[in-house]
């Protein structure tokens, strides 16, 4: 099968204020915004990548991850999960990005420290989540080490975000790190063994991979209670 692409698909039309914050969520929520890739407005600077996402160093950690995290927030009753495809804007921190995933506790949300922004058209439901998330999840692409690394850990840290975590798999080494809040920025989580605690979700987590029976990687990420 032969697919065409229009000429739609190859050109993104950026609105010259989409480097503030109201222009690019004007932006984000119209029809002109580009349905592939990801946009994100980071303390004035915007930032577009078109890469497709990698299926074993990225995608294939994002499924895991969120399978057993969604499950556990479910299994505890502590607030919602949010997968990938759901943004975050925080006007503090000059932030608009939409995280490989996130949660926000019930107590975040009575307290008015997050909220979802309903759309006119659809008075129960939203795109976008505004305020501050409990935490977040980024996961490393050979596109995005400035952003995971360098840009988004101040950006969450002025947002408000408690804790924030990050997997580097392209390497040969998995790289796992719990980030908790400090005096002036996150710090990682020291290690007890292979696991770390997130005092968000009151337990202690472990992220493994094997080789599946074609090659590819299988991630498990372990969870056990552990110690206060």
């Amino acid at each position: 099968m032969i697919v065409r692409l229009t000429e739609s698909d190859l050109c993104i039309a950026v609105p010259p204020d989409a480097n503030t914050l109201p222009g690019f969520r004007a932006w984000a929520a119209s029809e002109a915004f580009p349905e592939r890739g990801r946009s994100s407005l980071i303390n004035g600077e915007l930032i577009i990548d078109m890469s497709p996402e990698r299926a074993e160093s990225h995608n294939a950690v994002k499924a895991e991850m969120s399978a057993v995290l969604h499950q556990l927030v479910k299994d505890l009753d502590i607030g919602q999960f949010f997968a990938d495809g759901m943004w975050i804007t925080n006007d503090a921190a000059e932030l608009s990005n939409e995280p490989d995933a996130m949660f926000a506790s019930w107590e975040s949300f009575e307290a008015d420290r997050i909220e979802l922004i309903l759309r006119e058209e659809d008075e129960d439901d939203g795109i976008e989540l505004r305020g501050a998330p409990d935490w977040a999840l980024e996961i490393v692409s050979p596109t995005s080490v400035r952003k995971d690394t360098r840009l988004l850990p101040v950006a969450y840290f002025r947002a408000g975000v408690r804790e924030y975590w990050l997997v580097d798999a392209r390497g040969e080494s998995l790289q796992f790190t719990i980030y908790m809040r400090g005096d002036e920025g996150f710090v990682p989580v020291e290690p007890n063994d292979g696991w770390r605690r997130s005092d968000i979700f009151g337990r202690e987590f472990r992220l493994d991979r094997r080789r599946d029976r074609i090659g590819g990687w299988s991630y498990t990420l372990h969870v056990r209670e552990g110690a206060e």
